[in-house]
């Protein structure tokens, strides 16, 4: 739900950018939608498989060492198995 938007999350600085850019106060500066798909895949095409993979956690928040185990080992599976970080639609 909402609750999950109202902490910064880690490892979100490489959408900043856009994210202003699509919150501008004046909506004649936010980009269409064809300009925010394109950039969110140049984004997303940047970065590595670990990053695409990491856990979203609130800024002042870390896994404890079971969770951070359990995290990647599902992770290394999905990886194995050719599962892709994010799914292509």
């Amino acid at each position: 739900g909402q609750e999950i938007l109202e902490k910064p999350k880690k490892g979100f600085e490489f959408m900043r950018e856009l994210v202003n850019d699509m919150t501008n106060s004046d909506p004649k500066k936010r980009p269409s939608m064809t300009d925010v798909v394109s950039r969110f895949e140049d984004i997303v095409e940047a970065l590595d498989d670990k990053q695409l993979r990491s856990p979203v956690l609130n800024i002042d928040e870390d896994l404890p060492i079971f969770k951070k185990i359990k995290h990647w080992t599902t992770q290394w599976t999905y990886r194995i198995r050719g599962i892709p970080a994010i799914p292509n639609a």
